[in-house]
């Protein structure tokens, strides 16, 4: 699959990197912000994105979400370290595929690739 990387946090987004190229998936990015996902998006065709909810300057993953989502179909993997009961109940209406917390582990990523692919 192709697999856009929404996040700010260098080291975050290169660990993220390696592991979905451990999985034989192609990524797209990392981008920290909205201006740089639109670039990417108009430019390839990602299947899925992880989003983090905190972008830089200031930005909000959960704007671009739903960006993605009403604009062209493409569905997140949202990562957090703030993933509270109010967070998860505001994410559910952007359809997320799922909600990890951060750090997350390997089996939880594929896991949640696994679900997706299966549709």
């Amino acid at each position: 699959m192709n697999i856009l990387i929404v996040e700010d946090e260098f080291l975050i987004a290169l660990d993220l990197q390696m592991q979905l190229e451990q999985l034989q998936h192609s990524v797209l990015g990392p981008v920290k912000d909205f201006a740089a996902c639109r670039e990417v998006v108009t430019q390839s065709r990602p299947d899925l994105a992880f989003m983090d909810l905190r972008l830089a300057n200031g930005e909000s993953g959960e704007d671009l979400a739903q960006w993605l989502l009403s604009e062209h179909n493409i569905r997140c993997i949202f990562m957090s370290g703030n993933l509270d009961e109010p967070t998860q109940t505001r994410l559910r209406g952007l359809e997320p595929i799922a909600m990890l917390g951060k750090p997350t582990f390997p089996h939880l990523i594929a896991a949640a690739i696994d679900d997706f692919a299966r549709g």
